[in-house]
Order: C-alpha cells, then sequence, then structure tokens
C-alpha cells in the first residue's frame, strides 16, 4: 500500500518543477483536527477509522460507562458526540488517529496539489486501504471542499454495501439453520431403519441356527434307533421297531424338509445381506471405469494440445471449437506445466489466455491488475490455497468479473470451463 502512494507521488512530482514551492507551501497551513471538521463527518470518521475493540479500550480511558461499552450503537454516538467539541476526550482521539495512521499521514503530506491528493485518494481505494486514507485526507489542509464530500460519499456507499452483504449471508446462515434440523432428523430416521434391519437380520441368523442345531439332534438319534433296530432285528420286539423305525423316518424326513426351507430362506438373507456389498463393488468399478476413461481423454487432449499442433494449416479456419470471441481468459492456481495445454486450447478458441499462481511465488498485487485485464476468471479448487479463492471470489464480486470455480485442475475440466464460458 504504501509503495504504490509513493510511485504515485513521485509521477506526479517528476513532472512538475515547482517540487520545492510546494513543499514549502505545506509547512505554512495546519492539519485539520476532529473537531475542526464538519458535523457530518463525524459518523462517518468514527465508523470507518476506529474499531469497536478501540472504541471500548478509548472509553475505559475516558471512564465511559459500562452500560455504553457494552453496546455498540451507544458506544459509536457517544464518540461521535465527544469529538464535535474540543476537548480532553477529543484530542485523545485525534492523537490515537494520528499515530495508528501516521505512515500514511507523512505521504499524504508531501503534496499540496489537490490533483495529486486525488491521486493517493484513488490509489488508496484500488488496495482496499481505505481508513488510513479517509483519516489522512478528511484532515488535510489542501484537500478541496470538493474531493472531501466525493471521499465521504465513496464511504458512506461503502458502508451500505457491506451492510447489504451481511444482511444477504443472515438470511442464508437462518435458511441453513431451519434445514439443519430437517437433515438431522432424516438421519436419525435413516440410523433407526438400519438398526432395525440389522437387528431382524440377527434374529433370524439366530432362529437358522436354532433350526441347524435342531437337525443335528434329530440325525443323532436316527443312528441311535438304527443300530437298535440293528441289535434287535431278530427277536420277538422286531415288528414294533419296524413301526418305530418307519414313524422316526417320516419325522426325520419332515425335518429335513423343513432344514431345506430354512437354508433356502438363509440363503435369500444372505444374499440380501450381501446386495449392498455387491451394489458398492460395481460402482467402484464404475468409478474405475471413468477414471481410466477421464485419464485417456486428458492424455488425448494433451497430445492433440501439444506446442508441435500449432503447424496444422487448418488451425485459423477450424469450426471444432467455440469461439471465445478475443475475451481474456484469467486462470488462477493449477500446475504451471499444464498451462503451456491451457494457452494452447484458448487460443486455438479465438481467445487470450494469462495466469497467476494465486500468490504462491508471484505477488498478490499482481492478481489484481490482472483481473482488470480479464474477461472470465477460471480457478480449480485442488490447486489453490483457501486464502486465494476467497479473495478472487471477493475480487470477481468487486469488479463484476465472471468466475468458473473447477473442481479439479485438469484438461477436461478447464475444457469444460471454457464451454460453460462460450454458451453463457
Amino acid at each position: 500500500m504504501i509503495f504504490n502512494y509513493k510511485l504515485s507521488l513521485w509521477f506526479y512530482m517528476s513532472t512538475h518543477s515547482n517540487q520545492s514551492r510546494i513543499t514549502n507551501s505545506l509547512h505554512s497551513f495546519r492539519r485539520r483536527k476532529l473537531w475542526d471538521l464538519e458535523e457530518q463527518f463525524h459518523c462517518s470518521v468514527i465508523g470507518t477509522c476506529l474499531s469497536l475493540s478501540e472504541l471500548r479500550r478509548l472509553g475505559r480511558k475516558m471512564s465511559v460507562s459500562k452500560e455504553i461499552l457494552a453496546d455498540d450503537y451507544q458506544l459509536h454516538i457517544t464518540f461521535v458526540g465527544i469529538i464535535g467539541e474540543r476537548s480532553g476526550e477529543a484530542r485523545l482521539i485525534n492523537k490515537h488517529l494520528d499515530r495508528k495512521y501516521r505512515e500514511t499521514i507523512r505521504l499524504f503530506s508531501n503534496t499540496c496539489d489537490p490533483r495529486a491528493v486525488d491521486a493517493l485518494w484513488q490509489a488508496a481505494l484500488s488496495s482496499g486501504e481505505v481508513a488510513s486514507a479517509y483519516w489522512a485526507i478528511v484532515t488535510h489542509p489542501c484537500a478541496s471542499e470538493e474531493l472531501l464530500f466525493h471521499a465521504f460519499g465513496k464511504v458512506h456507499m461503502l458502508s451500505h454495501l457491506s451492510g447489504a452483504s451481511i444482511r444477504v449471508d443472515m438470511q442464508h446462515l437462518v435458511k441453513l439453520r431451519h434445514r439443519l434440523p430437517e437433515l438431522e432428523l432424516q438421519l436419525k430416521e435413516q440410523q433407526q431403519d438400519a438398526q432395525r434391519a440389522l437387528a431382524e437380520k440377527k434374529e433370524i441368523i439366530q432362529e437358522l441356527n436354532r433350526r441347524f442345531a435342531d437337525l443335528s439332534v434329530n440325525e443323532r438319534e436316527f443312528k441311535r434307533i438304527k443300530e437298535r433296530v440293528q441289535l434287535l432285528e431278530g427277536g420277538e420286539v422286531i415288528n414294533d421297531l419296524r413301526s418305530q423305525v418307519e414313524e422316526y423316518a417320516a419325522q426325520l424326513a419332515n425335518t429335513r424338509a423343513r432344514a431345506e426351507r430354512a437354508e433356502t430362506n438363509a440363503k435369500e438373507w444372505k444374499v440380501l445381506a450381501l446386495s449392498q456389498g455387491d451394489r458398492e463393488m460395481r460402482l467402484e468399478a464404475r468409478i474405475a471405469q471413468a477414471v481410466t476413461e477421464r485419464d485417456s481423454l486428458e492424455q488425448t487432449l494433451e497430445r492433440l494440445l501439444a506446442p508441435d499442433c500449432g503447424r496444422c494449416e487448418n488451425s485459423d479456419t477450424c469450426q471444432g471449437d467455440h469461439d471465445l470471441c478475443n475475451r481474456c481468459i484469467l486462470f488462477v492456481g493449477g500446475r504451471n506445466r499444464q498451462c503451456a495445454h491451457f494457452r494452447a486450447l484458448v487460443e486455438r478458441r479465438n481467445g487470450q489466455f494469462i495466469h497467476h499462481d494465486g500468490g504462491l511465488e508471484e505477488s498478490k498485487h499482481r492478481l489484481a491488475t490482472l483481473l482488470v485485464r480479464a474477461d472470465v476468471v477460471l480457478c480449480p479448487l485442488d490447486c489453490v490455497s483457501h486464502d486465494a479463492v476467497n479473495r478472487i471470489k471477493r475480487d470477481c464480486k468487486r469488479y463484476g468479473k465472471p468466475l468458473q470455480l473447477l473442481p479439479q485442475s485438469s484438461l477436461a475440466a478447464f475444457t469444460r470451463g471454457l464451454h460453460e464460458v462460450t454458451i453463457g
């Protein structure tokens, strides 16, 4: 931020030969104090240049009541009233602001030309350092009334935009909070259904085990009876024994029939129990097939987009791709080795390609410069930091640039993103 201000000041000074006269004139003026400002500036200075934590810290030094310190609005209007009068409390606040923004004040104090002051103010707006520049410009002795009210209007509208954004976020949060109990209830019901199904399956398995145990007992009893028949085959009770054998045989047949039915039921339940596992295996196979097809597609695209394909005589008249109409595509993040393929793909579609690594090695300030040139921004989510994603979302919203978030940094995802851009 300081570097941008100094660069703007140096450019202005280098184009004017009367630098010594301007510097001497600065010492003949005094910077405005809080109580010198018009009343309508008081609210914006307190709300923009001081945070709530700073207000509470200053309020404790001034013996402000605990009730006011606990209420953000009452705290704000109390300080707005304090700075309207030339008092010891106002001097304390003025001293705190001068100390907090001394670097910016020193930078603004190097010029007395309203155009140079306005140039420094515009540079501060571009870099997002609004609070320090606002304090420096409202207290600058050479700031014109037009420039002061222009800065006041800009700060006023920025506060409206910030409030609107917070309201949208709060509405979205309320919707999510209303949706959360429904999802929790659905999850609880699904868990209960799964537990009931598992309990039923366990009961069926236990019942089948009991039936198999009964069958084993019957088989042992049949063997014992058969041995007894063999021993008594030549005796007087042979007929009775044969009758008993036939009766036991009928019971055994019935038992075996029940056992077969039980085995059939057990197989059906086992099939049902294993169906989920089979379904997961099929899904894994489909996923593996999709990954293979994706890898094959990327390899094919890499071969097609290799640098030597530029020798094609029909590349300028090829109608196979959608026309980007000379739009500039900014790609943030990703892998550097893929950028040559992305560039070839964009240029083949009659577009311009620029790249920024998201702040890994390149300057974050350069990203804002590239964003101004871009018509569309593409950003992969797997090869860029969370901080870079949040910054590019905020900057795209600020400058009104379309943003396409890609699930991964690959030729297939990049091609799909370009397709959505061309049909959008």
